[in-house]
C-alpha cells in the first residue's frame, strides 16, 4: 500500500534551485534512505514532505489525498508526519521525560504515563528521564527527540541526518534504539543522510540526490552493486577505476573483490604497497604501480609492509561499468 506520494517536487530559494522535479514514494512499514552530499537539498524535502513548507511546484498526495498547502494551514506541520530535526527542538529546562509527555499532555495521565514508560524502554534513556535537555549527551539528545515524535505514533517518522556528530558510543545506542523501534513500531521512515554506510544498513530502498535530483533509486545491493554512473559508484563506497573500456564507459572493481594471488598467470594488476590502513575489523592496502594507478584491497590480517610487491587478481564478472 503506497502510503505517500511525490510527484515532481520543485524549490527555489532566491532564484537558487533546490530541488528539481524529484518524485519518489513510500509504502506502509518501508524505510526510504535519502542520500546525499550537503547542499544536495536532503533537509529541504523533509521539510517539504512534512509540511513545514510549501514546494513550488509539484504534490504531495497523503494516502491519496493531496495534502493541503502550508500556507493554508493555521499551525504548519502534519499529525501523521513527524519531523526530528538536526537541531532537536527540545525544551532545554525540561526534563527528558517532560519533553515526551508534551505531546501527550491532552490524553489522560493513565496512558500517558504507559506511553512515555513505553517510549522510555524502547530508546534506553531511563537513566537520564529526570535530567534536563541542555544537559544531555548529543545521542540522548537525538534519542529523546525521536521517542517525543514517536509519542502519538505518527505513520510517518521523518530523520534528518539521524547520526551526525555523534560519538562511537552514542552512536551504537542510536543503532540499537533504531533497531528496536523498527521491530516494534509499524510506521514509515524516511531518513536522510550523507553516510553512505548508514543508507545502505538501514533502507529497504536508497534514493540518491544530486543537486535537487534524484539521480537512482533501488533497493541498498542494486545500489552499491549496479550505481548508475561513477558519482554513485564513489559516493557509496571505494572503487578501484580499471580505465575506459571498447564501449567508452568506465570500468571499476570494488576493493572487496580484489584478491592477493600467487600465480603470475592470474595476475591482473601488479604494484608495492603504499599505505597500510588499520579499520578495526581489517587493513586495507593502498597500492602503487609503475604508471602511478592504484588499486585498494581489504585483507583481515596485517601480514604485509609498505614496500611489499603485490600480485592483484579479480574475477571480471565482479568488474562494473558506469557512464
Amino acid at each position: 500500500m503506497t502510503l505517500l506520494r511525490a510527484r515532481n517536487l520543485s524549490k527555489c530559494f532566491d532564484e537558487n534551485k533546490v530541488l528539481s522535479r524529484v518524485s519518489f514514494q513510500l509504502r506502509k512499514g518501508q524505510w526510504l534512505g535519502i542520500l546525499g552530499e550537503s547542499g544536495s537539498g536532503k533537509s529541504t524535502l523533509l521539510r517539504i514532505v512534512s509540511r513545514f513548507i510549501d514546494q513550488d511546484e509539484g504534490e504531495v498526495l497523503f494516502r491519496n489525498e493531496r495534502i493541503t498547502p502550508v500556507r493554508d494551514q493555521l499551525i504548519p506541520g502534519h499529525k501523521a508526519i513527524k519531523l526530528v530535526h538536526q537541531e532537536f527542538e527540545l525544551f532545554p529546562n525540561q526534563t527528558v521525560q517532560e519533553n515526551i509527555s508534551y505531546s501527550l499532555r491532552f490524553y489522560e495521565p493513565s496512558y500517558r504515563n504507559d506511553r512515555v514508560e513505553e517510549l522510555m524502554q524502547l530508546t534506553r534513556l531511563h537513566h537520564v528521564r529526570d535530567h534536563k535537555a541542555k544537559l544531555l549527551s548529543g545521542g540522548e539528545k537525538q534519542r529523546t527527540a525521536i521517542a517525543k515524535a514517536l509519542a502519538e505514533t505518527p505513520d510517518i517518522l521523518l530523520l534528518d541526518e539521524p547520526f551526525a556528530h555523534l560519538d562511537n558510543r552514542n552512536r551504537q545506542a542510536l543503532t540499537e534504539a533504531i533497531s528496536r523501534l523498527r521491530k516494534k513500531e509499524d510506521m514509515a521512515c524516511i531518513f536522510v543522510t550523507h553516510e553512505a554506510s548508514d543508507a545502505l544498513a538501514w533502507s529497504d530502498e536508497v534514493a540518491v540526490l544530486r543537486e535537487g535530483k534524484i539521480i537512482q533509486v533501488g533497493t541498498p545491493l542494486e545500489v552499491y552493486d549496479q550505481p548508475a554512473d561513477a558519482y554513485v559508484a564513489e559516493l557509496t563506497g571505494s572503487v578501484n577505476w580499471l580505465g575506459d573500456s571498447t564501449s567508452g564507459k568506465r570500468r571499476f572493481i570494488r576493493p572487496e573483490k580484489v584478491k592477493i594471488t600467487r600465480n603470475q598467470d592470474k595476475c591482473k594488476w601488479e604494484g608495492v604497497v603504499d599505505t597500510i590502513r588499520f579499520r578495526g575489523i581489517y587493513w586495507d592496502y593502498l597500492c602503487t604501480n609503475g604508471k602511478k594507478e592504484k588499486m585498494v584491497f581489504y585483507r583481515q590480517k596485517a601480514d604485509l609492509v609498505v614496500g611489499d610487491k603485490v600480485l592483484l587478481t579479480y574475477s571480471e564478472q565482479d568488474v562494473r561499468r558506469v557512464g
